[in-house]
């Protein structure tokens, strides 16, 4: 099976990057983006918020993310508050030319991502390319980091399987179990805060399971309100 071309992927995003932040260099309000974006964006806007460092900038990691996800937030929120980086290994200098919502770091090196610091973690809907979860404890100190939130991802809660995405079939979804990610995490001394289901119509999984739900997911250290 050919490897999916995630550099095109991100030509492509850069492209509809370039229409949001046009769009909200012109107006007061946000960009309207289609499915359930728009609901992801306030989720990913609102745990940062309420995650604020007082007297610094918070700095938050968005994980195998690209430009289009930060692109329409700036009309949302006071961006200048927050550090942001993206962990894109395909990111291209070839992309360093495109406008750029705010200022955004971007690091391509594993070596470097683990030597940095972060507040915040958003894994996006990443985490259904990671085959083993264990491994990002390779990728990313979690020393410092608070806040976990994992969003629009295909979640069991019967067994864990791998799925055809059935929008580009070259790539392969490993369909992580909720009891794992939350045992996974708990060692790192996150507790389960938030979940909510997205509508099953936009995920892109083959449903195996019945029990499969695109889920949203804040893990916290500082909060006890766990689930």
């Amino acid at each position: 099976m050919p490897k999916y071309n995630w550099s095109e992927y991100n030509k492509t995003n850069a492209k509809l990057s370039s229409k949001l932040i046009r769009f909200n260099d012109l107006n007061e309000v946000n960009f309207i983006e289609d499915g359930l974006y728009n609901h992801i964006r306030d989720i990913f806007c609102l745990t940062i918020l309420l995650n604020k460092k007082v007297g610094r900038k918070t700095k938050i990691l968005d994980y195998g993310s690209n430009l289009l996800a930060l692109s329409n937030i700036k009309s949302k929120i006071n961006t200048k508050l927050f550090d942001f980086s993206i962990y894109d290994p395909f990111y291209s200098k070839n992309y360093q030319s495109i406008k750029r919502p705010f200022k955004i770091n971007f690091i391509t090196n594993k070596d470097e991502l683990n030597n940095k610091q972060f507040d915040i973690v958003n894994f996006g809907s990443s985490l259904q390319y990671i085959e083993n979860i264990e491994s990002l404890k390779n990728d990313i100190n979690f020393k410092f980091i608070d806040t976990i939130l994992i969003t629009h991802t295909p979640i069991s809660l019967s067994k864990k399987y791998k799925s055809k995405q059935k929008n580009h079939k070259s790539l392969i979804q490993n369909i992580h179990t909720l009891r794992d990610i939350k045992k996974y995490f708990k060692k790192y001394g996150y507790n389960l805060i938030f979940k909510s289901r997205n509508n099953e119509k936009y995920i892109a999984c083959e449903r195996k399971l019945k029990k499969t739900f695109s889920l949203n997911l804040i893990f916290s250290k500082k909060n006890n309100l766990f689930l």
